[in-house]
């Protein structure tokens, strides 16, 4: 489940890039969310309802001025974004822990990922998936 959403999102991220923004930042969230639902139980909902609000947000932003080319510390704070919008799943049991882990791989693997792939439609993809890709981190 965790792949195929994980590539869904990825094909949303792109799709977002070369068409409207709104598909990456409006569908990412969506789909990262309801995996999430699954693994903490649907009681939980306002949570991940927030911590999609809080995505869509972190993914209206590469965190430089407009016309700037990103450098690797916008897509380092890309990457801690999409993984600070999970800090409201602290409230329904993931440890603090989990949480700075999957915010430091994501910041990690984004910043990589988008310095080392040159290929667009390559790079977007990469980003999406890997925001859903890590959610098990959120588990341990």
């Amino acid at each position: 489940m965790i792949i195929l959403f994980s590539f869904l999102a990825g094909v949303l991220y792109r799709a977002g890039g070369c068409w409207q923004t709104k598909i990456r930042d409006l569908g990412v969230p969506l789909l990262c969310y309801l995996p999430a639902l699954w693994f903490l139980h649907l009681w939980h909902w306002g949570w991940c309802l927030l911590s999609a609000m809080l995505l869509f947000a972190s993914l209206t932003t590469y965190w430089k001025k407009k016309g700037e080319d990103a450098k690797w510390w916008n897509w380092l704070l890309t990457g801690i974004g999409y993984g600070v919008a999970s800090l409201p799943l602290l409230a329904v049991g993931v440890s603090w822990w989990a949480f700075l882990l999957r915010t430091a791989v994501l910041g990690l693997s984004v910043m990589a990922w988008s310095e080392v792939i040159s290929i667009a439609w390559l790079e977007e993809f990469g980003r999406g998936f890997l925001i859903i890709a890590t959610l098990p981190l959120l588990c341990l």
